[in-house]
């Protein structure tokens, strides 16, 4: 959690670039970061001949300002820094520099992608007052991207249900989850999407809670709900398998770093 650190985010910094500063540059989707176990979000210094001109400020995390910016993946890394994905740098950093990594990632992500207007296409420019690109040739506004998606732990007495992605690792299996649509309340999300993957009915999905997930740029929103009728009929196209787990039975489960896991703790 962001708050277990000294974490503020912002705007912009209050002073000029620093050397101590983190600066996060990402390949695609992956942190520049340097080789081994002991990782830790790189600093200005150690990164000098890679930090364009221009970053976009994340706030500010145990007293040194944060930056981020996407860069080529064709670049040439200096000799000990390598790109990692996200995900398997859980449990190398810390959980706020792993939060804070993520939120980085967002924002350099919407940076990139909406250096034009999506109206007129005109080239836009960074507000200093909000979080925002506008053209100034149309006034349209550019903020960055959040994607609502409900993740729900659905019981039927001692019982939890999982489902299988093709895209899991082997024998994973995790709660079901899907994006809100436009229109859709989250709770008529859950309902829709436990019958459209399993196709069964459940009772009033209850709040749980929720995290940012950078994978692309998801806000995941956590219920829980119980079974009250139907058979388990999988959509095929969504998922590989679903199925009824008892606590003595489990599969392989998702990372800590996931609600999904914070979910299933919960009824373990």
């Amino acid at each position: 959690m962001l708050a277990a650190m000294q974490f503020e985010p912002a705007l912009s910094r209050s002073n000029d670039p620093q050397d101590e500063d983190r600066v996060l540059l990402f390949a695609g989707n992956a942190l520049i970061i340097a080789s081994g176990t002991d990782a830790q979000l790189p600093s200005r210094v150690a990164l000098a001949a890679l930090v364009p001109a221009e970053t976009v400020h994340v706030g500010v995390l145990a007293g040194h300002a944060v930056e981020t910016a996407h860069i080529d993946t064709a670049t040439q890394l200096p000799s000990g820094w390598v790109p990692e994905p996200l995900r398997p740098l859980y449990g190398r950093l810390s959980e706020t520099e792993w939060a804070v990594a993520g939120r980085a990632f967002q924002l350099a992500e919407w940076d990139r992608t909406h250096r034009y207007c999506g109206v007129c296409g005109t080239p836009t420019e960074r507000l200093t007052e909000e979080r925002a690109r506008a053209c100034q040739e149309c006034s349209h506004r550019a903020y960055p991207r959040h994607s609502p998606a409900v993740i729900m732990r659905i019981t039927r007495g001692d019982q939890v249900l999982l489902g299988r992605s093709s895209h899991f690792p082997p024998d994973m299996y995790s709660t079901l989850a899907g994006f809100v649509d436009v229109g859709e309340s989250a709770e008529a999300a859950v309902r829709r999407e436990v019958r459209e993957e399993a196709g069964i009915e459940i009772t009033e999905p209850q709040w749980f809670g929720s995290q940012s997930w950078a994978f692309p740029h998801s806000l995941m929103l956590g219920f829980t709900a119980e079974w009250t009728s139907g058979e388990l009929v999988p959509d095929l196209a969504e998922l590989e398998d679903v199925q009824w787990f008892t606590r003595q039975r489990l599969p392989v489960l998702p990372p800590p770093s996931s609600i999904a896991r914070r979910l299933l703790d919960a009824w373990l």
